[in-house]
């Protein structure tokens, strides 16, 4: 796809995000229908990635294994996703990011309202390469780590997850890649993309790097979750 800038800000309620609900069918769920919407602000078909923002009323989906890697950012409400191996169940609060892996033999079952951030990887993989790489789902730690600190990778190598905490000079965000997810936990920055058009970036903002782009200042230390896809 062509995209206008490099710099995708994404918002926690997109305009419109309410007028299209998306189709859903009885098979997909154990529960009664809920409502759901999507929202993406990156989509490459091709490539099988995906980048936006959903959200869903109360809902049990049906127990199979995952059919993609995702990280998730949950943006309101909490998620409880149950091992279907183990019959026992994570939850992930307001403000927490985590991954399903492809592959993990899983339920989300889901109480209340919810909406959240989502990356997706979900092109064909050979065998070898569509094999999980966790046993769960992947919890970010509340509390990050000096330095980059890599928490997933796909079995192909080009879905990887992790969170940084330090100085802005230091941060994979100065550095070009292809595709990069970014949720800010603290601090601000600010970034130029390739059409001098300036972003303001502060704590709980999420943005898509999509090209180069230039640093221009920012807090003395900051962290943030991110993912990058190849």
């Amino acid at each position: 796809m062509t995209l206008d800038h490099t710099i995708i800000r994404l918002s926690h309620n997109p305009e419109g995000f309410k007028d299209n609900v998306d189709d859903l069918t009885a098979d997909m769920f154990e529960s009664d229908l809920p409502i759901q919407h999507s929202h993406d602000y990156f989509a490459d078909d091709e490539a099988g990635l995906y980048v936006g923002v959903w959200d869903t009323t109360e809902m049990i989906e049906a127990a199979a294994p995952y059919a993609m890697d995702e990280f998730m950012v949950v943006i309101e409400g909490a998620a409880v996703i149950r091992n279907n191996t183990t019959n026992t169940s994570e939850t992930i609060l307001a403000g927490e990011s985590f991954i399903i892996p492809r592959e993990y033999d899983c339920q989300w079952q889901q109480t209340g309202y919810l909406r959240k951030f989502y990356v997706i990887a979900d092109k064909s993989l050979t065998d070898e390469n569509s094999k999980p790489t966790a046993k769960g789902i992947v919890k970010f730690p509340t509390k990050t780590d000096l330095g980059n600190n890599v928490y997933y990778k796909s079995s192909d190598q080009q879905f990887v997850a992790g969170a940084f905490k330090g100085n802005i000079a230091e941060s994979p965000i100065t550095t070009i890649s292809t595709r990069r997810f970014i949720y800010l936990k603290s601090g601000f920055l600010t970034l130029r993309d390739t059409h001098l058009t300036e972003y303001h970036f502060k704590a709980g903002d999420a943005f898509l790097l999509t090209g180069t782009q230039v640093f221009c200042r920012a807090s003395e230390e900051i962290s943030h979750h991110y993912v990058e896809l190849s």
